[in-house]
């Protein structure tokens, strides 16, 4: 992820970082819609983590 981040012309240190936010965020949400057995956790955070992508982009 980090260097499809730095293709698209995210600086190293930033694109280390937002990699490490998104997969983070994804490990964190995938085990709340577990506890929660739903998929709205996923949805929701793919939403946000679109919406902080195309900051970046």
């Amino acid at each position: 992820m980090q260097e499809h981040l730095r293709a698209s012309g995210i600086g190293p240190e930033d694109a280390r970082e937002l990699a490490g936010t998104v997969i983070n965020t994804l490990e964190g949400t995938e085990l709340s819609a577990q506890v929660a057995r739903s998929e709205e956790p996923l949805h929701t955070a793919g939403r946000h983590l679109a919406r902080l992508l195309a900051t970046y982009c």
